[in-house]
């Protein structure tokens, strides 16, 4: 008998009867076929493709497995390429940013979830539609080429802002998952370092191994300074710049949480965080993420702890009087200097995106790569993100996506503010704060946060979870009577 008190019906026993038996059948045929894989290709790949499965599963039933999944593979493996090729070859980060916006819209339909507007969201949204036009008029064709699908997943990334901001619920769900971006971050700290300190060869060894997933081989997999012998650590992000940036954001958002009077993440975890990757972001020799971090700080947290002022003092004193320290510090000053040969660039490049926008300044001239420079010094494209829009995108563009850092500073600072005179501040606003202002001091000598999606998407995660916790009317409320 069930539960209402009826007799099952015999299809219904028939299905029972029948349901072990497949399920074992199945279950044989998957493991004989990822057994043959397994011998032809690689175990890890088999392993990687079960626990991805599992880990996919748990995804669509719940919303913080999906991003936090999303955020492993930002931060592990943004590179990494399904193995198994049916006809498309589906990166990670595409996978798991589908996972996360099927995860919200099935919230949708059910009522469990809404879509939360805000004056950075519906500014993003009107960004992406000027993206899209002038990707229509821009000189690229219009065909499903590698030039297109690399625009979609740029504006799939920077609209993954939305689904985050809905399902983010004030400072307990940014707290977990801003504690998973730090404990990632270290992990990939921690990877760099080891590949680093390993002697160059099994380096090599280890990187190339990562090629079935779509990763580089070759001369390419490790990175030296220019015209030195200097190795760069690189981690699985493949260019040091890329994982300095990277770094960065973590780095703002875990030291913030060491000087938290009550802070979200442990003060014993942000500290064994913060010591890999800060060595790493070193390694890596990423002054624009250097600069980020610094100015982010800086700019953002020492106006709650003053102390941080004194730190930093005492760090340049010591990085001057260091034998040690002087391979970084001459690094830096020479960037400052454009005595190198990668900042002289920097400086042609500008001349060169101001040539391309004065031809292009409606449309620009599409995120393809083909196009040649206009005094064909310099290849196509800018270290700064602003005109990198400009020149891809055109003025109108780049105007509204200046809108939307703007606007998302004006929903941000009545609560920064806030928090600057609260008794018992957490840092949670404060690091992701710190975060921001960093990625955009770094965007003014790079463009990796508006030109490799998972960078992208990282930057509007961090700024959905600012805002997430800006306006939250516990957080606010409880803000207010904490300064009273």
């Amino acid at each position: 008998m069930t539960a209402s008190g009826l007799a099952p019906s015999p299809r219904y026993l028939a299905a029972r009867v029948w349901r072990a038996p497949v399920l074992l059948v199945l279950a044989a045929l998957l493991s004989a076929a990822g057994g043959w894989y397994g011998a032809q290709r690689s175990p890890f790949i088999v392993a990687g493709g079960v626990v991805g499965g599992m880990a996919g599963v748990w995804a669509l039933r719940r919303w913080q497995v999906a991003l936090t999944a999303l955020l492993a593979v930002v931060v592990l493996l943004p590179f990494g390429v399904v193995p198994v090729r049916l006809g498309v070859a589906p990166t990670l980060l595409d996978l798991a940013t589908g996972t996360l916006l099927l995860v919200w819209l099935a919230r949708v339909a059910v009522g469990r979830s809404t879509v939360r507007l805000t004056a950075t969201g519906i500014a993003l949204a009107a960004t992406m539609l000027t993206w899209i036009v002038a990707y229509v008029y821009s000189p690229d064709p219009l065909r499903p080429d590698e030039t297109a699908r690399t625009f979609a997943k740029l504006v799939a990334a920077h609209l993954v802002f939305l689904p985050v901001m809905s399902l983010v619920r004030g400072p307990g769900h940014a707290q977990r998952v801003t504690l998973a971006l730090v404990v990632l971050a270290a992990i990939q700290a921690l990877v760099g370092i080891a590949l680093y300190v390993a002697p160059r060869h099994m380096a090599y060894r280890a990187l190339a191994s990562l090629a079935p997933l779509g990763y580089p081989t070759g001369d390419s997999v490790l990175r030296y300074r220019p015209d030195t012998e200097l190795l760069r650590a690189t981690g699985t992000a493949v260019d040091p710049n890329m994982l300095g940036v990277l770094l960065m954001v973590a780095g703002a958002i875990t030291a913030t949480q060491l000087m938290a009077q009550r802070p979200r993440v442990p003060r014993a975890w942000a500290a064994a965080a913060l010591a890999p990757i800060g060595l790493c972001l070193l390694l890596t020799e990423s002054r624009g993420s250097w600069l980020g971090l610094a100015g982010g700080l800086l700019a953002v947290a020492g106006l709650r702890y003053k102390r941080l002022w004194l730190a930093f003092a005492l760090a340049a004193v010591g990085a001057a009087l260091t034998p040690f320290a002087a391979r970084f510090t001459g690094h830096l000053f020479a960037g400052f200097r454009a005595q190198d040969r990668a900042s002289s660039m920097r400086i042609g490049e500008i001349d060169n995106a101001l040539g391309v926008i004065a031809r292009h300044p409606w449309f620009g001239v599409g995120w393809g790569g083909g196009w040649p420079s206009v005094d064909l010094e310099f290849t196509l494209g800018v270290s700064n993100v602003f005109l990198t829009v400009a020149e891809r995108a055109g003025l109108p563009a780049m105007a509204l996506y200046l809108l939307c850092w703007v606007t998302l500073g004006t929903s941000l600072w009545p609560a920064f503010r806030r928090q600057l005179s609260a008794s018992g501040d957490d840092g949670l606003l404060l690091g992701l704060c710190a975060a921001l202002c960093g990625a955009g001091i770094a965007g003014m000598v790079d463009h990796h946060f508006v030109r490799f999606p998972h960078l992208v998407t990282l930057l509007w995660v961090v700024a959905a979870l600012a805002v997430a916790v800006a306006t939250d009317p516990h957080e606010t409320s409880g803000a207010r009577m904490a300064a009273a």
